[in-house]
C-alpha cells in the first residue's frame, strides 16, 4: 500500500507535472493509482491543482481539493497515492525532489530522494548534467517550449482581456506568441509554421484575422481595445477559435503575455503527453516500479 510523494523546496518547480506524469505511468501499467495535492493556506494555485487531479480519468477518485499533509489517504490494497507536498513525509515509500535546475547536494542528500527531476535545464547544463547529485540519481529536462507554453486562460487574466468568442473544447494551451505580419498574403504562409500559438493581431485587421484563423491557432488575442467586424464572431465561432480584446496596442499587449511564461501553471493534456514523454525515456519510471515493488 504505497504512498509515492513528489516535492520541492520552492513553489514553482514543476511537481503538479511530474506527480501527474508518473501517476499515468503507473496507471497505464495496470496499478491503480489517485493523485492528492497538499494544501498550502491561501495559495488559490494548490486549488486549481487540485481540481485538475480530479479530472483526470486514469485516477478516479483524486480529491478535488487540497489535503492537510497528516491527511494524505491511505493506499487502498494495491493502489498507489501519488502525493504533491511541500516537503518529506513519514509514511511515504519513496519521494522524488522536483527542482527547476540542479539543486544543491547537501540538500538533496539532507532529504534521500528516490530521485531527483532538475527541470527547465539551459542546453549546456543539459549536456553537462551529472548522473546524480547529493547521492541521488538525477533525471536531467531540458528546457522544453510545450512545458513552458501558456493557456489561454492565463492569457485573458495576464491582459484582463474581454472574451469576444468563448471557443470550443478544454482551455488550450499555446507554445508559441505569434505576431501576425502586416500582409494577409504572407500572414497564412508564416502563421501555418507555428503549431499550438497564441496569434495577436490588431482589431481592424480583419484580412489578418481570416488568415490566422485559417492556420487553427489556439487562440486570437486582438489588440488597441475595440470591437472588430462582425464578420470575424462567425468566422471565429465556426471554428471554435477562441477571440480575445487586449484594451492596449500591440507592443503593450506583447510585453504583458511575455510574462506569463514565468509563470504558467502545469494543466492540459498537451502538457501531461509532453512530459509523460519526457520522464519515460529516463530512469525515473524503473526506479519508481523498483521502490513501490
Amino acid at each position: 500500500m504505497p504512498l509515492l510523494t513528489v516535492i520541492a523546496d520552492a513553489p514553482g518547480a514543476g511537481k503538479t507535472g511530474v506527480a501527474a506524469a508518473v501517476a499515468r505511468a503507473l496507471a497505464w501499467s495496470g496499478r491503480p493509482v489517485r493523485l492528492a495535492r497538499g494544501e498550502r493556506p491561501g495559495d488559490d494555485g494548490a486549488v486549481a491543482d487540485a481540481r485538475w487531479f480530479a479530472s483526470l480519468d486514469f485516477a478516479p477518485g483524486s480529491a478535488a481539493t487540497p489535503v492537510a499533509p497528516d491527511a494524505v489517504p491511505a493506499p487502498d490494497g494495491d493502489e498507489v497515492i501519488v502525493a504533491e507536498l511541500d516537503g518529506p513525509h513519514d509514511r511515504a515509500a519513496a519521494a522524488i525532489l522536483v527542482a527547476r535546475g540542479i539543486p544543491d547536494d547537501a540538500r538533496v542528500a539532507e532529504l534521500a530522494p528516490l530521485a531527483v527531476v532538475a527541470l527547465d535545464l539551459p542546453a549546456k547544463a543539459h549536456a553537462e548534467a551529472p548522473a546524480e547529485v547529493g547521492g541521488a540519481p538525477l533525471v536531467a529536462i531540458a528546457e522544453d517550449r510545450t512545458l513552458a507554453g501558456f493557456s489561454v486562460s492565463e492569457a485573458q487574466a495576464a491582459l484582463n482581456a474581454e472574451t469576444l468568442v468563448a471557443g470550443d473544447g478544454p482551455d488550450a494551451t499555446c507554445d508559441h506568441l505569434v505576431i501576425a505580419p502586416i500582409g494577409s498574403d504572407a500572414g497564412q504562409p508564416y502563421l501555418s509554421r507555428f503549431d499550438a500559438k497564441a496569434v495577436v493581431v490588431r482589431f481592424d485587421k480583419t484580412d489578418q484575422h481570416l488568415a490566422a484563423l485559417a492556420t487553427d491557432p489556439a487562440c486570437l488575442i486582438l489588440t488597441g481595445g475595440r470591437r472588430p467586424s462582425e464578420y470575424l464572431f462567425d468566422a471565429a465561432a465556426s471554428r471554435g477559435v477562441p477571440v480575445m480584446l487586449s484594451r492596449t496596442d500591440t507592443e503593450n499587449t506583447v510585453i504583458a503575455l511575455e510574462s506569463v511564461f514565468d509563470r504558467t501553471r502545469f494543466h492540459g493534456e498537451r502538457k501531461l503527453d509532453r512530459m509523460a514523454q519526457l520522464l519515460a525515456v529516463t530512469p525515473l519510471p524503473g526506479l519508481v516500479e523498483g521502490a513501490l515493488a
